[in-house]
């Protein structure tokens, strides 16, 4: 192979690696475009989510509802609603592990915890 094709070739291979280069930001931003909006919309679905639990959830204290004290402002509970606010705390839960996950808090949290326990280890 001559010199000029030589040469001709590692040009083609610089300009094929810049452009997986930047394709993979590009990826990579589309990513970070993601889990920001993604984030986004979870945080404002847990705000709502939130709200309604917060209408919904019990004045009393734990040892006024076991002692059957009455809260004379609350509708008394059917087994439908029950069942409804089982599912609104479930929701509650996912909407906030969604919402950890596309921040990504979820490795993180678990990252931080090895590095603190090889910390106090060592």
């Amino acid at each position: 192979m001559n010199e000029t094709a030589k040469a001709r070739t590692g040009a083609q291979e610089k300009t094929s690696e810049a452009e997986k280069g930047r394709e993979i930001e590009r990826a990579n931003a589309r990513l970070r475009h993601f889990r920001g909006v993604a984030a986004s919309v979870l945080t404002e679905a847990l705000g709502l989510w939130k709200e309604i639990w917060f209408a919904l959830e019990d004045p009393r204290s734990c040892m006024e509802i076991l002692d059957g004290a009455e809260d004379p402002q609350r509708l008394p509970v059917r087994d439908d609603q029950a069942d409804l606010l089982e599912k609104l705390h479930v929701l509650g839960v996912k909407i906030d592990y969604a919402k950890r996950l596309c921040e990504g808090d979820i490795g993180r949290e678990k990252q931080e915890r090895r590095e603190t326990e090889r910390w106090k280890n060592s």
